[in-house]
């Protein structure tokens, strides 16, 4: 490891509610923190005292966030001579109390390029920096450390300020605490939980401090676990899929593509496997950038073997945008493949009545939901289904 190059972060697995993930954390020693809503950001300090800024895709981005830069030039103590930290980077209304922003609202932000930053006097949109990770510090190489040791070389590192650099909100669960049969436990995750949804963030995410705790870069691990806002208020419904494929607009919609195809990603197989149809929660304007986009060589001239389902659109995708779809519940399918042979020996899971939210960039495809996820949601859901059944839709 060295400051400078990055590396691939961290993932966590979709848990559905906070006493599923009591459940899985049983006896282990834990962290809740805010989920925010924001841009994950790599943040390097280099030997020469240089900083640079990566993007979840590992994509310099430092020409984005002068700010950020003068801020970890301030805050960082002398003694510091490098480090990698693991942070996200949040929109923040100063004038009103300091309240987060959405991602939309960061997304505005210019981005300046790779020869020129965009300029302090210019920024619309202020940032704050909420860190939650190092993972190399003065030379030593700390993936392999546990997260309560790690999380300590934080606090001794760096001098917080609000508003610009802080570290995440959090709540620590003991050993002892951590039952799913504790009901002080889970009324103090439920209490934070609200409060982190109040706070306008998505969620929060679990984590263990000192049992299988290092951090694995590139792996969705679940020692890291995601209970986000959407999650909790009825079914697991809001997935991130990649759309692989459409058919040509009828009426309205002609000229354009509607229905999308959407799928998730099966790391085991290396596959993309089919969710669902989605035509509703655009506007005309994402249809004709979509049009534009899925053009030329974007188009593929068949269906790759890496693609499963039984669907036949009239146009075939190269695997590039992450979409975050919401839909009612799941279900089990004829034809769509996601998470097959993990709750039905033949079907796979669909998402019933979808509906698109917003695009997530920053992410590669292999990024989004895996079948794994989609396959826990469907088993924790709600509705319980019989499953037994040839015939079950």
């Amino acid at each position: 490891m060295v400051p400078g190059t990055p590396i691939p972060p961290m993932l966590a697995r979709i848990t559905n509610g906070l006493t599923q993930s009591l459940k899985a954390f049983h006896g282990r020693s834990f962290t809740c923190e805010y989920k925010y809503d924001g841009q994950r950001a790599q943040i390097h300090k280099l030997p020469d005292g240089s900083v640079r800024i990566f993007s979840r895709q590992m994509k310099e981005s430092t020409s984005r966030f002068p700010d950020l830069v003068n801020m970890i030039k301030e805050l960082c103590k002398p003694e510091v001579s490098s480090f990698i930290l693991d942070a996200e980077v949040v929109g923040i209304d100063r004038k009103k109390g300091n309240k987060l922003m959405s991602f939309q609202e960061l997304s505005s932000r210019e981005r300046g390029n790779k020869h020129s930053s965009i300029s302090i006097e210019n920024i619309k949109v202020d940032i704050c920096v909420f860190v939650f990770d190092i993972m190399f510090h003065g030379g030593e190489r700390l993936l392999d450390c546990p997260l309560r040791q790690r999380r300590k070389y934080i606090h001794d590192l760096f001098q917080e300020k609000p508003g610009y650099f802080e570290l995440a909100q959090q709540l620590t669960v003991e050993a002892n605490e951590a039952s799913p049969d504790n009901s002080s436990t889970l009324a103090r995750m439920n209490t934070f939980f609200k409060n982190a949804c109040q706070s306008s963030c998505e969620g929060i995410m679990l984590k263990t401090l000192d049992v299988d705790a290092g951090y694995s870069a590139s792996k969705r691990c679940d020692s890291w676990l995601k209970v986000k806002r959407d999650y909790v208020e009825g079914l697991g419904d809001s997935l991130d899929l990649v759309p692989i494929g459409a058919w040509y607009g009828n009426g309205r919609k002609a000229g354009w593509y509607s229905p999308f195809l959407m799928a998730c990603y099966n790391a085991e197989t290396e596959e993309f496997q089919s969710v669902c149809r989605v035509m509703s929660g655009f506007s005309d304007e994402f249809y004709k950038e979509m049009k534009e986009f899925y053009s030329g060589e974007r188009i593929l001239p068949k269906k790759p073997v890496y693609y499963k389902t039984d669907e036949q659109p009239e146009l075939w995708f190269t695997a590039e945008q992450i979409w975050e779809i919401r839909g009612a519940d799941l279900t089990l399918s004829p034809v769509h493949h996601a998470a097959i042979g993990l709750v039905h020996p033949s079907r796979g899971i669909s998402v019933r009545m979808p509906r698109y939210i917003r695009s997530v960039p920053d992410r590669s495809p292999e990024d989004c939901a895996t079948a794994a996820d989609i396959a826990s949601m469907f088993k924790a859901q709600t509705r319980k289904m019989d499953v037994s059944s040839e015939g079950q839709e």
